[in-house]
């Protein structure tokens, strides 16, 4: 594996480690090597590498780089996992009974499930929340004492009925099973001992994004005197205050533990002028520069302003992303607000462009066969063995919501069976039916059929599919969808986006790349984010400003930056990098 200097730097140093990561610096890269690196240290022995990061999608990244990079067997020596895995598998799953409304145990709610979306919308309703404000209840966080950590728009005592509500029936959220586990542990010394036995090295990623609850944790497992850390992150990209991250943390915490400093400071990702405009907005030390093939590109970032977002994409935008020849799938649209994203995803959708995000399907996700649907359109149009483990998961809770059990059948070998049966069926189809609209019918009624045959479902609920399927074509209809040319890849490209324009919140473009993007509405009030009800402070003017950034460095070639007509006046992000 091949490796700069300064990552050489960081890896071959003993002891705790911090390791700051400018925008495309290869960090990833760091941390495998690293990892291999440690797994020599503990082979053949009982100990652990806990790897501890911020998204599901890191989590595969790194599981896949250490089965490539490293020798067979590696991988078994290295937990990589979110932080709400690394609590829920190591501490909370054992020690739940200690916990007094949980002793006979608990379900894990997920913020996608209906349940917890029912939930969601009675408190919301109670307290008169707004549709916005809603969206952000999964964010929700509690201090080390249990406070809430809430966004101005959520009172305190909701959350905290919400929880309640959430205990009586003996199911947790994401924020409890942190806050939870570092209850346990906080009480309970001797499994933090365990806990340290079991993990000689301990790496977090993304520790700009880390709160006082998790840091908590981390200082209780540090100061067993057992494991060796290795922390990577920027605070110049922290931008979750919201549920809980404060940037001066990853500092304090390495300074408590005596962590040795380190610095990536080339960006392999953007071009010159793209990390010229970054470095303008936050002038990093050691400066950031341009060190990847990218930096050969020569378009210069602009901002302009229209009288819509529609317009600011078809008229500004997109021509210059054909002009460039840059595939529509390395291209990005990011917006402040997923608001913002609804109503140009209505107009793009009639354009036609392909899309994918807030607002882009033409029907609610929520619709019984709408992902499984998806899933297996996107194998008709594409088969790949990469398509198996999405249709295990949708299906699963598919039958979960048919039967109100969760059925582990399905990642059985056994279940590995029907998914083929599955897959063979919507390849049939495909040859006897040259539109999505016929397929889907025909699909619903043959899926239904496989899935009854093989006692995942009742026979009793096999008229569910179908109806939930004409709920998906009145949806259609409803949006002036043309569904006599409806084809199998304006449904496929939902489960696979890798040919489809991405729409995304600037929060959830962290961690992406695109060779083409557009920032939308870059509006003060929105970036930053203030009102009448919540007044901009420094904190929130400077986290804006991080926000600005991270959007900015998702760009490896084209960045496009518009405001569209509103009474106020454009970020002043916009004024501090020089384009107006």
């Amino acid at each position: 594996m091949k490796l700069t200097p300064e990552q050489k730097n960081a890896l071959k140093h003993q002891g705790n480690v911090v390791l700051e990561a400018c925008p495309g610096s290869g960090k990833t890269r760091t941390i495998i090597a690293k990892l291999l690196r440690s797994v020599d240290n503990i082979r053949e022995t009982p100990r652990r590498i806990a790897c501890i990061t911020y998204t599901n999608a890191a989590v595969y990244e790194i599981e896949n780089r250490i089965r490539v990079f490293g020798t067979n067997g590696d991988d078994e020596y290295c937990d990589v996992s979110t932080i709400h895995a690394f609590c829920l598998n190591n501490i909370l799953r054992y020690h739940h009974w200690r916990i007094d409304t949980y002793k006979e145990g608990f379900t894990v709610l997920p913020s996608d499930s209906e349940d917890y979306k029912d939930l969601v919308r009675e408190i919301a309703d109670r307290y008169g929340i707004d549709t916005f404000a809603r969206t952000m209840f999964e964010s929700l966080s509690r201090k080390p004492d249990g406070t809430p950590i809430v966004p101005p728009e959520i009172p305190k005592q909701a959350a905290l009925e919400f929880w309640n509500i959430l205990e009586s029936k003996g199911l947790i959220d994401f924020c409890n099973i942190i806050y939870y586990s570092y209850c346990i542990l906080r009480d309970n010394p001797s499994l933090v001992s365990n806990l340290a036995s079991r993990f000689k090295f301990i790496f977090v990623d993304e520790f700009q994004d880390t709160s006082a609850l998790q840091v908590e944790i981390l200082t209780l497992i540090y100061n067993q005197g057992k494991s060796e850390f290795f922390l990577v992150g920027d605070p110049e990209q922290s931008i979750y205050s919201f549920a809980g991250a404060e940037p001066n943390l990853m500092s304090e915490f390495s300074e408590s533990i005596g962590a040795t400093k380190f610095s990536l400071t080339g960006n392999f990702r953007s071009s010159t002028p793209v990390v010229d405009c970054a470095e303008t907005l936050i002038p990093r030390t050691p400066e950031m520069f341009a060190a990847g093939s990218a930096k050969a590109f020569n378009e210069i970032p602009y901002y302009e302003h229209f009288e819509n977002n529609f317009l600011a994409i078809t008229e500004g935008f997109i021509p210059q992303v054909e002009a460039l020849g840059i595939p529509f799938g390395e291209v990005a649209i990011l917006a402040p607000q997923w608001r913002e994203l609804l109503n140009l995803a209505r107009e793009l959708r009639h354009f036609p462009l392909p899309i994918v995000g807030p607002g882009a399907r033409p029907y609610k996700k929520r619709h019984l066969f709408a992902s499984l649907a998806e899933q297996l359109c996107a194998y008709a149009e594409d088969p790949s063995p990469d398509s198996i483990s999405p249709v295990e998961k949708d299906l699963f809770f598919l039958v979960q919501q048919i039967t109100g059990k969760p059925n582990f059948r399905i990642f059985s070998y056994e279940g590995r069976k029907v998914i083929f049966k599955l897959f063979y069926e919507a390849l049939r189809l495909k040859e006897e039916h040259e539109g999505a609209r016929d397929w889907l019918l025909a699909a619903s009624q043959s899926m239904s059929k496989i899935l009854t045959t093989e006692e995942l479902i009742p026979s009793s609920a096999a008229h569910l599919m179908h109806e939930s399927t004409q709920d998906i074509l009145s949806d259609m209809e409803r949006n002036e969808i043309d569904l006599e040319n409806l084809t199998l890849n304006d449904l496929g490209m939902f489960a696979n986006p890798k040919d489809s324009i991405k729409m995304m919140t600037m929060h959830s473009a962290k961690g992406r790349e695109f060779m083409a993007v557009a920032i939308i509405s870059a509006i003060d009030g929105m970036i930053p984010y203030h009102n009448k009800h919540n007044l901009l402070t420094r904190e929130k003017l400077e986290e804006g400003r991080r926000l600005f950034y991270v959007s900015i460095t998702r760009s490896k070639r084209l960045l496009t930056i518009s405001t569209r007509d509103d009474w106020r006046s454009p970020s002043p992000y916009i004024s501090d990098i020089g384009m107006i």
